[in-house]
């Protein structure tokens, strides 16, 4: 039997009602599918963006390039700031586990601070593995006019992962951009680098 709408509220709020309601499908997607696509949208071109704008006012290439060393060398340099939110994620950590209202037992609370911070450290090296392998990749197979892609590339990890750090204590839908930002360039890499490897086609970073 179907519930009938509360006769009180105005079409206006029936509207709203209707659109947040989970089962709601407007052209086959519920509306809290369509967020999700809004902000995957909306990750593809803010990183597109960032990367084309970044390439527009900065023109620099390395001095050395020319042996795999200056290369991995670059990618090692970038590494120490890509990774710096989770080591400091770590030093807050450490300070929270001096303080036992954090526990529940052995385990910290569930979506406590510490509980949200621990996961963010986790996830964090778990997107700096994949990052890591993948810009080291990008700088073997680039040319020096294209070494900046992979400074570029590094802000914007930084840049999504402050993101996701904050979200992951505020709001889920800045948690899932700053998450995008992390992950979906690095697939973008591999994609461009499996094409390289497979086909000899070099897309253009």
């Amino acid at each position: 039997m179907q519930r009938s709408a509360p006769s009180h509220l105005s079409p206006a709020q029936l509207k709203k009602r209707r659109r947040q309601d989970p089962r709601v499908k407007y052209f086959g997607f519920t509306w809290r599918q369509w967020e999700f696509l809004f902000v995957l949208f909306g990750n593809w071109i803010f990183a597109l963006a960032f990367l084309i704008v970044c390439k527009l006012v900065w023109d620099w290439q390395p001095a050395q390039w020319e042996t795999t060393g200056d290369k991995i060398g670059l990618v090692i340099k970038d590494s120490v700031f890509a990774i710096l939110p989770g080591v400091i994620g770590i030093c807050i950590v450490a300070a929270q586990r001096l303080n036992p209202n954090m526990f529940v037992g052995q385990m910290a609370k569930p979506n406590s601070s510490l509980d949200i911070n621990t996961r963010f450290i986790l996830n964090t090296f778990e997107q700096f593995t994949a990052y890591f392998v993948a810009h080291a990749a990008l700088a073997i197979y680039s040319p020096p006019e294209e070494a900046r892609t992979v400074v570029i590339l590094t802000a914007l990890f930084v840049l999504g992962r402050i993101l996701f750090w904050i979200g992951y204590h505020k709001n889920p839908h800045l948690r899932a951009f700053g998450f995008g930002l992390t992950f979906y360039p690095t697939v973008a890499a591999y994609i461009c680098l499996v094409i390289y490897m497979t086909t000899g086609i070099r897309v253009p970073l």
